[in-house]
């Protein structure tokens, strides 16, 4: 588009923005001032440029080649192994593997509890090399020394409690997850066998907090064991006195067939965590035996391994899946837990395989009736699976297993995951969402007209991202790249890489809110045009790749099979186009827009 014709966009937009205040989301555009306005300034602007304010479509492109969706999204390390290369860079260790052996080995050797209470004393010293030597103790201080040096950081001495916080911050930056993978990696890269046993030793300092530190001990002594290091120290450990070497030794061997039997004893073992990692290793590797113990820790288990086993159990379960309703404290989780064990007494015995594969591909399509407020999944003949009502106004939808739908409920404000039934089985509270999309790990990324965020399953933010000069956001979409895509009220695409920064940023002629951007691995973007009646397929730098003329359209989303579905405004109508541009499938409401069609 030539620069005069944006700049009159722009301005015509300055006229129709404060009519789209009054009239919320979707909506806006059935009343008469709008489009009486919209009329107006189209008239404006064609008469001072002498030409349309968006070009006439050139011809059908020849070809209408989509993008290979097989292809993967460019790697990118996650936010956790980034961490732990620059914790390592900051430390000044070598990559040298004995030296990261012997730093390994250090961690697990801790002064007694009397040397750390006279280190902690030491700190009121007046003599200043007694004060950094009482600091060098306690750097090595471990989990015991961590205790005492939180009740010090309280003291009403600055200058003991600016040491204590400062020793604090050293022993829980050694014990970081995400250190301790980075120095892993490197011992497996240089296939160090001693570390096995170095993890195992580390494992003889966890709190009753520190879950993630044991799936990072446990993840990377699974990755030595796949190398074929370090078999007969985890073997030995699994009748160890100590708790931790056996739960590690099971969580590393339960999954694997050759040592799933030498496992099954650890299910009645005297230490509830070790029954549990033992149980949830067996059940991943397919072994039934180890579901019971499995749903009976379940209300127990830290929350990352509890979002783990949840995922798994509605996968397994398919349209068996109980209603139950998620919530945070104890007895919730144990109602939680009881059902899904009622579950298995009576779907258990007639299940096939509890492992996991990919996901099955049901041949169902969502959708989203937005003026009856419902949502249904229609089978392969268009036929309701099931339907939900009484929604109130889904901006955002996306079908989960077990039967479930993950909602932005735009004027209810909430998000919320709901049953087939409509039973809501867990909710987060906030303002006017329009898109809700599910993450691994039992997270949601979260997009407001503005915030972007992301939550856990206790609703705590994990991340969040600064909006782009500040603009108001109409859609987005969390990429795997760790990522965003978003279209702002400027009527731009902007996609930002994992640090937040924008990377790409062109004009795009969107004019409704809510809902995600389809982005392709290889950066193309479905763009839904619902004023021209098109939808366009852009690449990175804003160039049309390829066309489709719809009336009206409001979201264009891509399907496995490379397919493209799109939903009309006008039409109350979802579409599928094959690679040609041909409708494939359609399905039309007589009663309600529909506005989003997902195929799963």
């Amino acid at each position: 588009m030539a620069v005069h014709q944006w700049v009159g966009w722009n301005s015509m937009q300055i006229l129709i923005q404060p009519w789209q205040a009054r009239w919320p989301m979707e909506n806006y555009r059935h009343s008469f001032w709008p489009r009486l306005v919209i009329g107006l300034a189209l008239f404006g602007i064609c008469t001072w440029t002498g030409k349309a304010w968006f070009h006439a479509a050139p011809p059908e492109p020849k070809s209408l080649r989509a993008p290979d969706l097989g292809s993967p999204w460019q790697s990118s390390p996650s936010n956790l192994d980034v961490e732990g290369d620059q914790l390592v860079a900051a430390l000044g260790l070598s990559q040298d593997p004995k030296s990261v052996l012997f730093y390994l080995q250090n961690l697990n050797t801790v002064p007694s509890d009397e040397k750390l209470a006279a280190a902690i004393s030491d700190f009121e010293s007046d003599d200043f090399p007694v004060r950094q030597g009482a600091e060098k103790i306690l750097h090595s201080g471990g989990l015991p020394g961590l205790a005492l040096l939180e009740k010090a950081a309280k003291s009403e001495d600055l200058e003991v409690a600016r040491r204590a916080n400062d020793c604090a911050a050293t022993i829980r930056r050694s014990r970081s997850p995400a250190l301790i993978g980075a120095l892993a990696r490197m011992l497996v890269r240089e296939k160090e066998a001693g570390g096995v046993e170095a993890l195992m030793g580390l494992g003889g300092q966890l709190g009753v907090d520190e879950s993630p530190l044991f799936d990072a001990l446990a993840k990377h002594l699974a990755i030595f064991y796949a190398e074929g290091m370090g078999e007969s120290v985890l073997a030995g450990a699994l009748a160890d006195k100590a708790a931790h070497r056996r739960a590690l030794a099971a969580a590393t061997l339960g999954a694997t067939p050759e040592w799933a039997d030498r496992v099954l004893p650890i299910l009645d073992d005297n230490n509830s965590r070790t029954r549990l990692y033992a149980a949830w290793a067996l059940v991943r590797g397919g072994r039934r035996e180890g579901m019971p113990k499995l749903l009976e820790g379940l209300a127990d288990a830290p929350p990352v391994l509890r979002e783990e086993v949840v995922e798994h159990l509605y996968q397994v379960a398919g349209d068996s899946a109980p209603d139950a309703p998620w919530g945070p404290s104890p007895e919730e989780r144990q109602a939680f837990g009881a059902t899904w064990l009622g579950w298995w007494a009576e779907a258990g015995p007639g299940l096939g395989s509890i492992t996991l594969g990919p996901r099955p591909f049901l041949d169902r399509t969502l959708l989203v009736y937005l003026d009856a407020g419902e949502v249904a999944a229609l089978d392969s003949n268009d036929k309701d699976v099931w339907r939900i009502r009484k929604v109130d106004f889904p901006l955002d939808a996306e079908p989960l297993q077990g039967n479930r739908v993950l909602l932005a409920e735009n004027q209810g404000g909430r998000v919320c995951i709901r049953s087939h039934t409509g039973r809501i089985l867990w909710q987060y509270a906030v303002e006017s969402p329009i898109v809700a999309q599910a993450l691994p790990g039992g997270k949601t990324f979260i997009a407001t007209r503005s915030d972007l965020f992301v939550i856990d399953r206790l609703g705590n933010r994990v991340r969040e991202w600064k909006r782009p000069r500040g603009e108001v956001i109409m859609r987005a979409s969390a990429l795997p790249d760790g990522g965003l895509a978003l279209i702002n009220m400027r009527q731009r695409f902007m996609r930002l890489d994992a640090a937040g920064e924008v990377v790409e940023s062109f004009p795009v002629m969107v004019s409704t809110t809510g809902g995600r951007v389809d982005v392709a691995p290889d950066g193309r973007v479905l763009i839904p045009m619902m004023h021209q009646d098109l939808v366009l397929e852009m690449d990175g730098a804003g160039q049309e790749v390829r066309r489709f003329r719809v009336a009206e359209p409001i979201i264009a989303q891509r399907l496995a099979n490379g397919h493209v579905m799109i939903t009309s405004m006008s039409e109350q109508k979802a579409m599928e186009y094959d690679a040609a541009g041909r409708v494939v499938w359609e399905y039309q409401s007589r009663t309600s827009r529909v506005t989003r069609a997902i195929r799963h």
